[in-house]
């Protein structure tokens, strides 16, 4: 059986919908690959995240060593000034283009910087009626069921992994870790199998952005390590300013002779392959390169 590698595609504003998804569709389409399209199912609301500058130590920072500005910026501001669809989800035909192809969808909260931002301070009854109208408005706008959902930023705890079970959802990629896995937490045991991001995103290679090319070389070199290795593209980052990462990440792939796939796929793999889905604790953890602390495999 060959080695899988799950990717992921985060799709977190209107902007990266319209103006980065196109070059990503090409670039699988060339490869004939499947990957996984995380939209947020309500408004994008991008202009809320300089409320984290405030809120969480080292944001600023991040926006500086990313340029986030750059990438983020207009798209904040056509949202504020009513430009253009409100929702990533109504951002037109390439959409349609992608899962015409067979790209899976997934869940990515309601408002994706809201959810970033205040996850952790939002009740259980919020956090769930988010994740179903999230999954019902995507089911709602686009001619496909949703497989799975993956909490913005992986901020993620209890009240979502609670969430997941009682939609009856095939998989969630909501934490960081190895492999995947069935979660736990405070010895309550879910039933949604996580198939967590293992690498890290352009946004937290040390070097910052554009991405250098020892940065790029060393998540090919974790790929190459890691038994069950998933990827995480942002439709701002591979696809408006570089897709030429992807590309180098896709190419050493294929010259390993990895199979690239949706995060289905790695399931059914892992599956396939005799692996037991084990229990393992969902912890609170830093990672580098990524202000406060996201959902962790323990």
């Amino acid at each position: 059986m060959t080695k899988a590698l799950g990717l992921r595609i985060d799709v977190d504003t209107v902007a990266g919908a319209v103006h980065g998804l196109p070059a990503l569709h090409r670039i699988l389409r060339a490869r004939k690959i499947r990957a996984s399209l995380f939209l947020p199912g309500g408004e994008d609301r991008t202009a809320l995240a300089a409320l984290r500058i405030l809120r969480q130590p080292g944001y600023l920072a991040k926006l500086l060593r990313t340029s986030a500005f750059r990438i983020y910026g207009p798209s904040a501001f056509a949202g504020l000034l009513g430009l253009g669809p409100r929702r990533v989800i109504d951002a037109g035909p390439v959409l349609a283009d992608m899962l015409a192809a067979g790209d899976e969808v997934a869940g990515h909260g309601l408002c994706h910087t809201a959810w970033h931002n205040g996850y952790h301070r939002m009740s259980p009854a919020e956090v769930h009626r988010q994740v179903v109208s999230a999954v019902a408005d995507i089911e709602q706008t686009l001619p496909t069921r949703v497989a799975g959902f993956g909490a913005p930023g992986w901020q993620a705890g209890f009240a979502c992994l609670h969430a997941l079970d009682s939609l009856g959802l095939a998989w969630g990629s909501d934490v960081r870790g190895t492999l995947p896995f069935v979660p736990m937490m405070h010895g309550y045991r879910f039933r949604t199998p996580q198939i967590p991001t293992t690498l890290p995103t352009l946004d937290e290679l040390p070097g910052g952005l554009p991405p250098v090319k020892s940065d790029v070389l060393a998540v090919c070199q974790e790929i190459d390590r890691q038994d069950w290795p998933v990827y995480t593209a942002h439709a701002e980052l591979e696809g408006r300013f570089y897709p030429s990462v992807l590309d180098e990440l896709l190419d050493f792939c294929s010259m390993r002779g990895i199979e690239v796939m949706p995060l289905s796929g790695v399931l059914q793999r892992y599956l396939a392959a005799g692996r037991p889905l084990e229990f393992h604790e969902v912890v609170q953890a830093p990672i580098p390169n990524r202000p406060g602390t996201v959902a962790t495999q323990g």
